[in-house]
C-alpha cells in the first residue's frame, strides 16, 4: 500500500502520520469482516443523512479497496467495479473518498458512543457533507441539564470570550432568540442555519444581533452579519441581517433542545423543555432575555411587561417561576404586571449588557416611584398632563412623566387627566 495513502489519510481524520499509518490494519480489517455492511453510520446523527448516491457509491468503494490491496491496477479495479478511473485513482491515493467512507473513518477514529448518544460533526462540506469536524457526542434527548452541559463543555468557541458571562448564559441567550426571532431555515434536506432580520428603527438592534453572533460563535457556530436589507413596501426602516452556517448542531438544537419535530413552527408550535425548570441559574436568566429580546414589550402605561411568545406560555410562565415571578396569558402574549414588576427587576429581563430600548424601558418602570393609594397625583405633574396632553398618546405621556419626575402613573389617571385638558368627556 502506497504511503502516500496514509499520509494522506492522516490529512483527513487530524492524525498525526504515525497514529494514521496504525490505522492501516484497523482499517483493512473493518472492511475484510464488514464488506459493504454500513451499521457504523448509527453510530453518528441521523445515520450520517446519505442520499441514495452515497448508500450507493459505499460498496463500490469497498470492492476498490479489496481489490487494490490484492495488488489489482487502477485499470482493472475500474472496470471490475464499473467507476471511472480517475475516481479509482483518487480513491485509492485516499484523495477523495464517499461520503460514507469518510464516516467509516471517523468511527474508527472515535468508536461507538454510549446508548442513546451519537457522534455529531459540528462542519461539513456542502454537497457531498463530509464531516471536517470538530466531533462531539451528542443526546438523542434531553433529561436534564447535564446532558446539555455535556455537550457544551466538547464544543470550542470560535473567539475568546472578554466578558464575565458564563457559558450557562451564553447558550441560554442563543437558545432564546432561537425561540423567539432567530430563523431556523433549512434548503430542501440540507442543515438548518440560524438567520437573523431586525428593524433599524433602533440602532440598539445592531447589539442584539451581534451579541447573538457572539453567543452562535462560542458553541462554535460561525455566524456573521450580512448586507442590510432596505426598506420594504411602506415600512420606513430598513432591517439589519445576519446569517449563520448550516451546521448539524442547529438541526440537534432544534430537534432535541427544543424538543421540536422537523415541520413544526415555534411560532406555531411549543417546544417541550421540561428539563430547563431545574437548570442552572444563569441559563434561565439568559434565557429569559433572548426571549425578551425577540419577543418582549414593555409599557409603562400599563405598568406591564409583555412576552410575545405564540403557543409557550405554559413554559415561560413556568420558566419565570422559577424566580418567584408569576405571569398570566393574556390575548396572545404572557404578561407580568405592576405586582410582580420588582420581582422580575431581579432577573432582569432584558439584557444590561447590550441596554437596548426594551432594557432602558423597563429600567424606567423598574425604579420609578408610585403615588400612595388613595393618594392624589400631585399638582406639578397634574400640570405637566395638561400642558402636554395634546397630539400624543397615554404611553407617550407616560413615559415623559416618569422621565421627568421619576413617578409612574396608571394609564387610567394619566387618561382622565389629559380629558380635562382635551375638554373630552
Amino acid at each position: 500500500m502506497p504511503d502516500r495513502w496514509f499520509r494522506d489519510l492522516a490529512l483527513a481524520m487530524d492524525l498525526g502520520a504515525a497514529a494514521a499509518s496504525k490505522l492501516e490494519g484497523r482499517i483493512f480489517d473493518y472492511l475484510s469482516k464488514h464488506g459493504p455492511d454500513t451499521s457504523f453510520t448509527e453510530s453518528f446523527w441521523r445515520k450520517c443523512e446519505p442520499h441514495t448516491y452515497e448508500v450507493g457509491r459505499y460498496p463500490l468503494y469497498v470492492e476498490c479497496m479489496r481489490l487494490f490491496r490484492e495488488g489489482k491496477s487502477l485499470g482493472e479495479i475500474a472496470d471490475k467495479i464499473g467507476v471511472n478511473w480517475q475516481s479509482v485513482n483518487a480513491w485509492t491515493k485516499f484523495k477523495q473518498k464517499p461520503k460514507l467512507a469518510h464516516f467509516l473513518s471517523r468511527y474508527l477514529q472515535f468508536g461507538t458512543p454510549k446508548e442513546g448518544w451519537f457522534w455529531l460533526s459540528v462542519n461539513n462540506t456542502s454537497g457531498h457533507a463530509v464531516p471536517l469536524g470538530p466531533v462531539v457526542e451528542v443526546p438523542l434527548q434531553v433529561s436534564n441539564w447535564g446532558d446539555v452541559a455535556t455537550v457544551l463543555a466538547q464544543l470550542k468557541p470560535l473567539e475568546t470570550n472578554e466578558t464575565e458571562l458564563t457559558r450557562e448564559y451564553i447558550f441560554g441567550f442563543l437558545i432564546g432568540m432561537i425561540i423567539g426571532d432567530a430563523a431556523k431555515s433549512r434548503a430542501k434536506n440540507w442543515h438548518r442555519h440560524l438567520g437573523l432580520v431586525l428593524s433599524k428603527k433602533y440602532r440598539t438592534n445592531k447589539r442584539i444581533g451581534d451579541f447573538t453572533c457572539f453567543c452562535a460563535r462560542d458553541v462554535g457556530l460561525r455566524m456573521h452579519s450580512v448586507a442590510d436589507q432596505p426598506k420594504k413596501g411602506r415600512k420606513p426602516h430598513g432591517f439589519y441581517e445576519w446569517v449563520s452556517q448550516a451546521s448539524p448542531l442547529v438541526d440537534w438544537i432544534f430537534n432535541v433542545v427544543l424538543g421540536l419535530k422537523d415541520g413544526e413552527r415555534t411560532t406555531y408550535d411549543a417546544v417541550r423543555m421540561g428539563w430547563v425548570v431545574e437548570s442552572p441559574v444563569d441559563f434561565r436568566r439568559g434565557l429569559i432575555q433572548g426571549i425578551a429580546e425577540s419577543d418582549g414589550s414593555v409599557s409603562i402605561a400599563s405598568q406591564t411587561v409583555e412576552f410575545w411568545i405564540g403557543p409557550n406560555w405554559e413554559f415561560f410562565k413556568a420558566v419565570l417561576l422559577t424566580f418567584g415571578v408569576r405571569g398570566f396569558q393574556n390575548r396572545e402574549a404572557l404578561s407580568v404586571t405592576k405586582s410582580q414588576i420588582a420581582k422580575l427587576g431581579v432577573i432582569p429581563p432584558f439584557s444590561p449588557l447590550l441596554k437596548t430600548v426594551r432594557y432602558r424601558r423597563f429600567e424606567k418602570l423598574f425604579t420609578a416611584k408610585h403615588i400612595g393609594h388613595g393618594r392624589r397625583v400631585p399638582l406639578e405633574i397634574r400640570k405637566f398632563i395638561l400642558a402636554n396632553c395634546h397630539g400624543i398618546s397615554v404611553p407617550k405621556l407616560s413615559e415623559k412623566i416618569v422621565d421627568t419626575f421619576g413617578f409612574v402613573l396608571g394609564f387610567e389617571a394619566v387618561q382622565r387627566w389629559m380629558k380635562k385638558g382635551t375638554g373630552a368627556g
